[in-house]
Parts: C-alpha cells; structure tokens; sequence
C-alpha cells in the first residue's frame, strides 16, 4: 500500500502508536494511530491528524475511517437475517488502507463532466471557495466534480436518474436539492427564454 519513497510508518512498542505519513506528490497527509491495550476489540483511534487537502475531504477522510474502525467493533444496529454472530475484527488494516488510498488516488481523480483534473498540481492553488465554479465537490458515490460541471449536467436534458459518469451509481449530492420535475420545468423556462431574447435579436437585426 506504501509505495513512495518519502512514505512513513513508524511503529512506537511503548506507546502502542503508529505514526503514518503519506505523500503523493505535493499532497501529503500525517496522522499518529493509536493501538488500544484490549485491540482488536476495541477499534483504534486517529490522533494528530494534519492533512493538506480541501477541509471538506480531510473531514471525510478521517471521519469515514473512525466509522470504518467502529464498524469493525460495534455490530449492526440491523442484524442481517441468518446472518452468523458479530465477532469484532481487527480495525487498524482497514482504516489505514482507506487512508492511504485517499491520498494516493484523489489528487489524480478527473472530473466526472469534463475530464479534467480536480486538484491542482500545487495544493496552495486549491479552490477554497465554496461557491467558487471550480470547488471540487465529493458526489455521494466517492467521485469528483467540479460544482460547476455538477450543475450544468444535473441541469440538462434527460432529466430523471442522473448517474455518475465513473461509477453509474445515481448522483447525490447536498448542494443539488431540486426534484427531477422541477428541474425539467426550469430548463424548459429557460430555453423559452432564450428563443425569445434570440428572436428579438433578429427582429433588429
């Protein structure tokens, strides 16, 4: 999984904590795991954590690896039928393993709509921004968009089941709050629209 050769992990015996470093590129990302004494039956915690992505994708990736790391404790709080009793797993391989391929795959992931990549080569050049066109947006799924090519496909024809371009999985997201139905009848407003300011255009031509 560490395949750089400015990666790090250091394994402390006294303290039961591993120091993970992560480079890819520019784009880097430190975090100290914390082993508990009765592991794997208590989940390992994330301390010290310093990350150069956007604030929204440092916030995802660490919160979804502690829910990965409780997963793997807790049982569900909906038992599967004919499902075999919940044993707790060991938790440190999986958060990690999903830490790593955040950094090692994010800062090369293309937009879905127009192809281009999301993160700049320089992490000082991300777009913080929130309503920025080019602030890169996390669909449901895991894919990236810029929200400005989010919108302009959520917004166009066919309307109903929009799916990501990478996965195929239908697009969620909680900047896009309009019903499919909605979104049609402002498109249709919108093209009436412009056929009336081009028509109006000829007409003083």
């Amino acid at each position: 999984m560490l395949n750089g050769i400015n990666d790090e992990l250091k394994l402390k015996q006294k303290t039961s904590t591993i120091v993970l470093k992560i480079i890819n590129d520019r784009y880097y990302l430190d975090v100290k795991v914390i082993v508990p004494d009765n592991y794997p039956a208590q989940a390992i915690n994330l301390q010290d954590i310093d990350a150069n992505f956007p604030p929204s994708f440092n916030h995802h990736m660490f919160s979804q690896a502690r829910e990965i790391a409780r997963q793997c404790v807790e049982p569900p709080l909906k038992r599967k039928p004919n499902a075999p009793p919940f044993k707790p797993a060991p938790s440190l391989k999986q958060s990690v393993a999903f830490l790593i391929d955040c950094v090692k795959r994010l800062p090369k992931e293309s937009c879905g709509f127009c192809k281009q990549e999301c993160f700049p080569t320089n992490p000082d050049l991300i777009i913080s921004d929130e309503n920025s066109p080019r602030h890169i947006e996390r669909i449901y799924c895991g894919h990236l968009y810029h929200q400005q090519c989010m919108f302009m496909y959520l917004k166009a024809p066919p309307f109903g089941n929009k799916k990501c371009h990478s996965c195929s999985s239908r697009i969620s997201h909680h900047k896009w709050t309009l019903s499919d139905r909605l979104a049609e009848e402002r498109w249709a407003h919108e093209q009436a629209r412009e056929r009336e300011l081009a028509e109006v255009e000829d007409f003083f031509k």
